[in-house]
């Protein structure tokens, strides 16, 4: 009855298989080992049983031939049976005549010091027959003697080899447990394997493991690598795709810059993020007489010059960095080129130095009459597209069409309405953060039934008694190399806020590539929040895509050790290199979010529709969300919901 209940017990309780195998090797083991020590002691009974009645019959026999050999004197009968009883451990020696009558008899009536237990005693007794031999009187019988000899000496015996039995079958059995432990973690090392590659799975990271040399393990192990090959065989051709059409829809064919509805959508977008506080500058290049130049020259020697003249502008961006945060370069038209700037206070000098690259090209194509014209303007407050390219263009209009470089400047640098310049910043920065006179923006990720998925948090700062969101310090905050500080800061308030009752949803925390980069920052990050695990489950990291293309390696440990604490990952301003993102499926993410640049204004963008569709169904396959940022017109809203986006983030 016990046993089945035991069995019942088992069958509801849900257990490992080592759990399993370590119970049947326990009860293998404890069933030798009870069935060692029964049998050996039983046959060592049998043993002792059997000696004992050897020696009560050889004793018998010549005590029986030594009375035989005497005179049948009473007295000298009782002192020879007295004499052998008190020289041996007998319990019983007695002659009787042949009716039976007792002639002489001694009995053991003394207590032995036994150290057996009486169940033992009672379980092993020795059940030895008593010795008999006949006594002679010349030619007729005279008696017959009984020797019986004392058990207790035997069993006292058994009980002592009964211990060291059990003692050596135990430390026997403590090997082979430990042998087995050995042998049983040997042979189940391939099934944490297979059980950490079923939890990637679960997790929506789909990656390989080492098959096994255990045939069953390999068969398994085998089954899911190639399921794993499939989907990275899935996700490169996908990936290829998209490739070929983000291209083609945004980039001039002949140069490979970007086109004009991309630059337009850039322009917009970046428009839309600094209104509130605007910087960056804009610069306008035309080849004025491009079109006398055709007839002049080739076509080839025609596209080369346009080649080489791109190539001119990207040496220009990338020699000149450090002025300017961020850039964008296109081709809007047969004979006009631009470039965006971010977080740039210098376009004069910037200015000059494309004017002094521009002269170069001059030089090499002597023998034809190029006129090379560039305008630049600081970006206002409240400008529109429109304004902005209207207010480039009519500076190229009044530079004429003269052979040569010419360059147009307007001075409209519009001054911090706090600091001018970076020690201010940096100072006012850190003061915030020290003095913790920050708060918590939220913006709210839902879906296009309106759950909400995610709330987006980021850090405003307080500076001269009023509260600044991220857009407007988040560039100096940059250059200055604070971004690890801020993110430690937001992190820190996230945990005053919601540590002791986390919200229900997601908390979306943007990290800097600067913190990502810094192992001491993160590990500060990554170790204080899982010092909450119950918030640690509700928070969702927010990665921007150019990190997770840029420092594969570094991204993919911090996956790892994010999903270990029971965060989760997502990909933030998602777009222009989402495709070189190698095995994005190995990373486990949890969404992706669109940049702003594809969300504004979807609706009249087949080419932009064609690849974020081609983006929705790569996520979905393997189980990551796809939201967009930056849309606000109901025709967009629709044209997503077609495309399959499960939601966006609302603007405040």
């Amino acid at each position: 009855m016990a046993s089945f209940s035991l069995f019942k017990f088992f069958r509801k309780r849900k257990i490992t298989l080592r759990q399993e195998l370590w119970i049947t090797l326990l009860v293998v083991i404890f069933v030798g080992f009870i069935s060692s020590v029964l049998i050996s002691t039983n046959s060592a009974r049998n043993y002792f049983s059997t000696q004992l009645y050897l020696k009560n019959v050889d004793n018998a026999s010549s005590l029986a031939l030594m009375i035989s050999q005497l005179e049948k004197d009473p007295v000298e009968l009782e002192l020879l049976v007295s004499a052998t009883f008190d020289t041996g451990h007998y319990k019983r020696i007695e002659l009787q005549d042949p009716n039976g009558e007792v002639i002489v008899k001694r009995i053991f009536t003394d207590k032995l010091d036994n150290t057996a237990p009486a169940w033992f005693r009672a379980l092993y007794q020795l059940k030895v027959q008593p010795g008999v031999g006949q006594v002679n009187n010349g030619w007729q019988q005279f008696g017959t003697l009984f020797v019986e000899s004392h058990s207790q000496y035997a069993e006292q015996a058994l009980w002592e080899s009964a211990l060291k039995l059990f003692f050596s079958f135990l430390v026997v059995a403590f090997f082979a447990c430990a042998i087995s432990a050995y042998l049983l973690r040997k042979i189940l090392t391939p099934l944490d394997d297979v059980v950490y590659q079923a939890n990637a799975f679960g997790d929506k990271r789909f990656i390989k493991s080492k098959v096994p040399n255990t045939f069953e393990f390999a068969r398994l192990v085998q089954s899911m690598n190639l399921l794993s090959t499939r989907f990275s065989r899935i996700i490169k051709e996908d990936n290829k795709r998209l490739e070929e059409l983000r291209f083609k829809a945004q980039h001039d064919e002949l140069t490979g810059l970007a086109n004009r509805e991309y630059f337009s959508a850039t322009l917009e977008a970046h428009l839309q993020k600094v209104k509130d506080h605007a910087h960056g500058a804009l610069f306008l290049f035309r080849v004025v007489n491009l079109d006398k130049i055709s007839d002049q020259i080739s076509r080839v020697e025609m596209v080369n010059f346009l080649r080489r003249f791109s190539q001119v502008l990207t040496q220009f961006l990338e020699s000149n960095q450090a002025h300017f945060s961020e850039n964008y370069i296109a081709r809007i038209s047969h004979t006009d080129f631009t470039v965006l700037f971010s977080d740039t206070d210098d376009i004069q000098a910037l200015s000059e130095q494309v004017s002094a690259l521009h002269k170069s090209i001059i030089d090499e194509y002597k023998n034809i009459d190029l006129a090379i014209l560039h305008s630049c303007t600081y970006i206002e407050k409240n400008d529109t597209r429109f304004d902005l390219l209207r207010r480039v263009d009519s500076l190229l209009k009044t530079a004429g069409n003269k052979p040569g470089v010419q360059a147009k400047v307007i001075d409209n640098k519009q001054k911090s309405e706090i600091f001018d310049d970076s020690t201010g910043w940096q100072q006012a920065i850190e003061n915030a953060l020290e003095q913790k006179t920050i708060q918590l923006n939220c913006l709210e990720v839902r879906s296009f039934n309106d759950s909400l998925l995610q709330h987006q948090l980021s850090l405003s700062l307080e500076f001269g008694g009023e509260h600044y969101k991220a857009s407007y310090y988040y560039q100096w905050a940059n250059r200055l190399k604070l971004l690890a500080r801020l993110d430690w800061g937001l992190i820190k308030q996230i945990v005053m806020q919601y540590g002791e009752a986390p919200p229900n949803e997601l908390i979306s925390v943007e990290l800097s590539a600067q913190t990502l980069m810094d192992d001491t920052a993160l590990a500060s990050v990554l170790t204080y929040v899982s010092a909450f695990p119950d918030l640690a489950k509700n928070i969702c990291f927010d990665i921007r895509e150019n990190i997770a293309v840029n420092e594969k390696e570094i991204f993919k440990e911090f996956c790892e050790q994010v999903r270990c604490m029971g965060a989760k990952v997502a990909l933030k301003r998602v777009g222009p290199e989402f495709t070189k993102i190698k095995n994005i499926q190995e990373f486990g993410l949890e969404m992706l979010k669109i940049d702003s640049i594809y969300g504004h204004n979807i609706s009249y963008s087949q080419d932009n529709q064609t690849f974020l569709r081609g983006v929705c169904t790569l996520a979905h396959s393997i189980g990551i969300k796809v939201v967009a940022q930056g849309v606000t017109s109901q025709d967009d809203i629709d044209t997503l919901v077609n495309l399959g986006f499960d939601g966006i983030i609302k603007e405040s």
